[in-house]
C-alpha cells in the first residue's frame, strides 16, 4: 500500500510533457531531494512521508509540467545523488 502511493506519484510525475527548463528541473531537484531524505532504508514508514512529499511535487505542472526525467536525474545527480539512488530504485519496484 505504501509502496502504492509512490508508484502513483512518480507515474504521474512521468507524464509530465518533454522541453522543460535548466532553471524549473533545479528547482524541483531541490524539492525531490528534500522528499528523499525523509526515506530511510530501514524504516519502510518512511515511505508515507517520502511518497506524500513526491506526490504534492507531481501536482506542481504550473512550475514543473515541462521537466523531463533525464532533466531531474541530472539536477538531481548534482544535488543528491544519494536522492536520485532512493527515487530510482523505489520508481522501479
Amino acid at each position: 500500500m505504501k509502496k502504492m502511493a509512490l508508484v502513483f506519484a512518480v507515474a504521474a510525475m512521468m507524464v509530465m510533457a518533454s522541453c522543460g527548463s535548466s532553471a524549473a528541473a533545479n528547482k524541483m531537484a531541490d524539492e525531490m531531494c528534500a522528499a528523499m531524505e525523509k526515506y530511510d532504508y530501514d524504516d519502510p514508514m518512511s515511505i508515507i512521508d517520502a511518497a506524500n512529499d513526491v506526490n504534492v511535487i507531481s501536482k506542481k505542472s504550473e512550475e514543473y509540467g515541462t521537466v523531463t526525467e533525464g532533466q531531474l536525474k541530472k539536477a538531481m545527480m548534482k544535488k543528491c545523488p544519494e536522492g536520485w539512488k532512493k527515487f530510482d530504485s523505489l520508481k522501479g519496484k
